[in-house]
């Protein structure tokens, strides 16, 4: 074969190019009802649950009729009761636990929060039930921009969580609860 030969058969057979992705940290186009529903697909893939409700007010109510006995650290009073030198062993008292989440990240379902969303660093670790309230405008499309949006954090302690605590042995039998919640839910309003 000569040599022009085979730079024709190159030329034919040229793989077909492809745009480069956009480089980490570049501004995304938002689909909000698609970053939701992605959201909720990886969440109930992890085993959490979700439920949404239509603002504040249907929050309230919702919460109300569904978990009437959860500790809600949205609220001020509760901080009171529950105070950051508060000891472990009233902390092992709580049963459910409801958070205000600060944004979700779309790609695995985590939630970021920080020490301003609860006064002790165990509270969403030690409970059996944990609920976190997300604002539905709130959740990014993957932990590239969830971690710049993290970074911003000016507190000492901040935490992604994705759905109930699990583990597997070597037998493979799947356990939640090892080393957090049992159960966790999302609710967007």
């Amino acid at each position: 074969m000569d040599r022009d030969k085979i730079l024709q058969t190159i030329r034919e057979n040229k793989a077909k190019t492809a745009p480069l992705p956009k480089p980490f940290g570049s501004p995304t186009e938002k689909q909000d009802s698609g970053l939701i529903n992605r959201f909720k697909e990886m969440l109930q893939q992890v085993g959490g649950g979700c439920f949404e409700v239509n603002g504040a007010e249907e929050l309230h109510a919702f919460v109300g009729e569904h978990f009437p006995g959860a500790t809600d650290f949205r609220k001020e009073e509760t901080w009171k009761e529950f105070p950051p030198d508060c000891p472990k062993e009233k902390l092992a008292q709580l049963k459910t636990v409801m958070l205000e989440g600060q944004f979700g990240v779309a790609e695995n379902a985590a939630i970021w929060l920080d020490e301003t969303r609860f006064p002790n660093r165990l509270i969403p670790f030690i409970a059996e039930e944990l609920i976190v309230c997300l604002y539905s405008k709130q959740i990014v499309q993957d932990m590239h921009e969830a971690y710049s949006k993290s970074g911003k954090n000016t507190t000492g302690f901040g935490v992604f969580i994705s759905g109930p605590s699990k583990t597997a042995d070597i037998e493979q039998n799947l356990v939640f609860g090892a080393h957090g919640a049992k159960k966790y839910s999302v609710i967007f309003y």
